[in-house]
This record gives C-alpha cells, structure tokens and sequence, in this order.
C-alpha cells in the first residue's frame, strides 16, 4: 500500500499549497482520502479520475471536502466512473447523480477494491470520522482526520504500519482550538503509545506550518508530492 500527500493544509493553505487530501493505492485499488483545496487536480497527476475507485469525506468542512462538486462536475462530464462510492459522516449534500454516498458511522466496516475500510468517531466540531485502512498482507493506515486528543485513539491507531495524524496546533496555549485539534506533540505521543511503525504530521496550520517538536521526536511533517510506501 502507498499513501501520496496531494494537501496537507489546513484550515488554508500556505501559497502554492493545497488542503488535507491523499491518494491511497493498493494495486489496482484507488481512494481519494479527503478532498481539500488542489485535491482533483493534483491527483490527476498520478491516475486518470477512470481509476479511482472511492472517495471517503472525513467531513464535510471546506478544507477537507471543498472539491467534491468538482469531482462531480468531472464526473458528470465522464471523466469517470459513476456512481462514484462516497463515503462520509454527512450525505446530505452528495446526494447527486454522479455519486453513490454511503454514510459512515462508529465501528462501521467496508471494502473498496483490495482494502478493508473500518471508521470511527473522533472529537471535532461536525461530525468526523477517522479511517483504518487495511491491505490484504495486513499492512495498515490509520487516518485521524481533524480530532481533539482522546486515550480511545490510541486502541484505532495500534501498531498502524502509517499513522496519519492531524497536528494543526504548535502548542497547547489556546484551549478552545484543542477541542478541535492536537499538536504536533500529541501526535507523537499518539503514534509511541499506539506502537505504530511511522508517524506523519499532517494539516499543517496554514498561517505556521512549521514548529518545534518535542526533542528525539521521531515523527515527521507529511510533504505535498511524497508517496510513502508501506
């Protein structure tokens, strides 16, 4: 399985940058994680809209799903295949032709392709669903989307071979923001106790997207343009 960082932005992007989405590939199986600003353009880059077999919406805030009606106008326009499995939290407004919204909730499971899906409910101010994406060998990706810190992340990110971890905070000074949002030292905490294999720090705050970490910190801020294999 690969992951490729399309966005890492979040709530905007730095200039030139694009907002939380990512391409992951297994084989033959395509999933566009989270469709922020850049997201359709930039994966075209790498597989034709023909190929993508799924998109999963975290959310529906603008940074993480502000392009899903491109991907529809390009859809509607046949791009690619439809209807197109869509998953997210809220299907209210996917619910169009070109689309096939399957509403996620808590423990809920799912295939697409190769992979097994499995969403859970993480702390945020809409409704958020993080993702444990599992391949056939058992290699496996865990995406927090946006959430607040919480000890029931540790037990959905276990011995992930990728965690993916919303780190849009430098530090801990605004109480109101870390009901929303970890730092970036809480992301590392996450991914030791959880035992994963590799930590990447992503939505970056757009406004200061570089900041300490904790010393010895072995995870790493996930750059636009990098596939990491796993």
């Amino acid at each position: 399985m690969k992951l490729t960082a399309l966005g890492v932005y979040g709530p905007f992007p730095v200039a030139g940058g694009g907002c939380s989405s990512y391409l992951v590939e297994d084989g033959d199986t395509h999933i566009l994680l989270d469709c922020g600003s850049g997201a359709l353009s930039r994966m075209l880059r790498y597989i034709p809209l023909s190929k993508l077999d799924a998109v999963v919406l975290s959310h529906m805030h603008a940074d993480h799903a502000g392009e899903i009606d491109l991907v529809r106008y390009a859809l509607e326009f046949g791009q690619g295949n439809t209807p197109m499995p869509v998953f997210s939290p809220e299907t209210a407004s996917l619910k169009r032709e070109a689309f096939a919204p399957v509403l996620t909730e808590d423990g809920m499971t799912a295939t697409v392709g190769s992979l097994q899906l499995r969403f859970f409910a993480v702390r945020h101010a809409a409704p958020t669903t993080g993702v444990r994406i599992t391949d056939q060998r058992g290699h496996a990706l865990f995406y927090t989307s946006d959430t607040a810190y919480f000890e029931g992340l540790i037990d959905m990110a276990r011995n992930a071979d990728l965690l993916l971890a919303d780190a849009c905070l430098a530090d801990e000074s605004n109480p109101k923001a870390l009901r929303n949002h970890m730092t970036g030292a809480q992301v590392i905490a996450l991914g030791k106790a959880a035992n994963c294999k590799r930590t990447l720090l992503t939505h970056r705050f757009g406004a200061n997207p570089v900041y300490p970490l904790p010393d010895g910190a072995d995870g790493v801020f996930a750059e636009e343009g990098v596939t990491y294999e796993f």
